[in-house]
C-alpha cells in the first residue's frame, strides 16, 4: 500500500497588502534541528502565531533560533519593530507580545509564505514589560526595601 498524496492547499494570505492581526501565540521547540549550508544545528527555537482578520486558520512564522542577538532574525525582524527600547540580548519575555494587534506584509517563497514586514498597530510593547521591578511602599516605622 502507498501512502495518501500530501495535500500542499493551505490560506494562503493575500500579497501586497497590509493584513491585519493579532499575534495568537508563541510556540516553542527546545531541540529545534536547522540545517545550514549542509550543517545541522539543534537548538531552542521559536516562531510566531498569527490569526488574521478575515481568514480561517491561524498563519505562523518561520522556526527562529530563540535569541536576542543582534543580528538574529527574532530580533532584527519582530523585537526592534514591536518593542520600544529594544536591545540586543536584553532580558525580555517575548510572550509579552501574545494579543498585540499588528499589520503584517507576506510574500511567498516557493510553495510557502514567509512574513516579509511586521509592525504594531498600536503602541509597541515596552522592553521592561513584566521586567519591572515591585515599587517600594514606605510603611510608618518600617524599612523600606528596594
Amino acid at each position: 500500500m502507498k501512502p495518501p498524496k500530501r495535500d500542499f492547499n493551505y490560506e494562503k494570505v493575500l500579497e501586497g497588502d497590509f493584513q491585519r492581526g493579532v499575534i495568537a501565540d508563541i510556540e516553542y521547540d527546545e531541540k529545534h534541528k536547522f540545517t545550514f549550508q549542509e550543517t545541522e544545528t539543534i537548538c531552542p527555537a521559536v516562531r510566531i502565531v498569527f490569526e488574521l482578520d478575515g481568514y480561517k486558520f491561524p498563519h505562523r512564522s518561520r522556526w527562529m533560533k530563540f535569541n536576542y542577538g543582534e543580528k538574529s532574525n527574532l530580533y532584527n525582524k519582530y523585537l526592534v519593530k514591536l518593542v520600544e527600547g529594544a536591545k540586543p540580548d536584553m532580558d525580555f519575555d517575548i510572550d509579552n507580545l501574545k494579543g498585540m494587534r499588528v499589520k503584517t506584509l507576506w510574500a511567498s517563497k516557493g510553495k510557502f509564505q514567509n512574513l516579509d514586514s511586521i509592525f504594531p498597530l498600536d503602541a509597541k510593547v515596552s522592553a521592561n514589560s513584566g521586567n519591572e521591578p515591585e515599587e517600594a511602599v514606605d510603611h510608618e516605622g518600617e524599612e523600606t526595601l528596594v
